[in-house]
Order: structure tokens, then sequence, then C-alpha cells
């Protein structure tokens, strides 16, 4: 499986990526694969800068997973991704087992907007969150993915479902874990 990772400016200057490791989502064809799209964001560090967290957040359905970064290791927050990713997809019902997938990333640049802004907001609540809960990130990610206790309705964007090929592969305006296990099932 192919994952697209957006990496924003910052976290290209935090794992001092060279311009020629990632590519441009306007000279790259994304996925129609509703699984292989996401977008990382920097959240919170800690004050000896030692720590990091950073949302990784699906661009199709905007389910959402927290990474600790320790040593500013790419590779390393790249892998513990995977296999967050790859334990949701059987915990959503995936009919695969998650140790069987294979997956390689490729990073991306570009300004998906109406991502960058759920993004945002997604941010904002995770670092609340995160405060409420005495940094437990497992009921912050929870609290993400319960979009019925969002007073916001969040759908994919419009516009990331203009850019996936084939065109009106993915159904929108569904929410986050309903659509995972609906497509998991197919």
């Amino acid at each position: 499986m192919q994952i697209q990772l957006y990496l924003s400016a910052e976290e290209q200057s935090h794992f001092a990526i060279s311009p020629q490791d990632i590519q441009s989502d306007n000279a790259t064809p994304l996925s129609s694969n509703w699984k292989a799209l996401w977008r990382c964001e920097h959240l919170i560090s800690t004050d000896d800068q030692l720590e990091h967290l950073f949302l990784f957040t699906n661009a199709v359905t905007l389910y959402s997973l927290i990474m600790v970064d320790r040593g500013n290791d790419l590779a390393s927050l790249l892998g513990s991704f995977q296999q967050h990713f790859k334990l949701a997809l059987h915990e959503h019902g995936s009919p695969f087992k998650a140790n069987n997938i294979e997956v390689n990333v490729q990073l991306l640049n570009g300004s998906p907007l109406p991502l960058i802004e759920h993004m945002s907001f997604l941010s904002d609540l995770a670092v609340e969150q995160l405060l409420a809960n005495n940094a437990d990130i497992e009921a912050t990610e929870e609290r993400l993915n319960n979009i019925e206790s969002l007073s916001l309705p969040i759908s994919a964007s419009d516009a990331m479902h203009q850019r996936l090929q084939p065109a009106k592969s993915i159904n929108t305006g569904t929410t986050i874990v309903p659509f995972i296990s609906q497509a998991a099932a197919r």
C-alpha cells in the first residue's frame, strides 16, 4: 500500500528534508484509495525540544492519529505511524490482517487548503484535549475521531475529492468512524 503524506514546511524543516526528497502534489497523481492520502502537522513540543507530538490526519475521512517523535527521526516517526495506522484499520473491521500490509510512504508538499483548515481546528482541539486528559494520547485520539461529540460537522472536502483519481471514487459527507468501517467492509 502506498501512503501519500503531506508535510508542511515546518515539518520539512524539522526533519531536514531536502527538496529532492519530496514531491509536489501538482506533479504527482493522488491515489484514489481513501486510505492513502494523509497530512502531518506538528502539535506541541516539550520545553527541552526532545519530544514532539505530531497529528496525522487522513485527507478523505479526517481520521486522526497522534504520534510522538523523539530525536527528530522521520523514519522512526513514519514507522510508528504505519503501525498505528495498521492497528486502526484492524480495529475498525478491515478484512485483512494488519501485520500483512506492506506500507510505503511518498512525501508530498502542497497546500490542500480545506484539509489545512480542518487540521488547524483538529490541532487546536488535540492540544486542548491533551491538556484536559493529562497528555493521554489515546483519549485525545478518541475525542478527535468521535465526530458525534463535536459541534462542528466535519466531512471530507469537496476540493480534495476533485483532486482524487478516478473522479467520484469517494463518498463525500460521510463521518469518520462509520466511513472507515464501511470502506473496510468493501
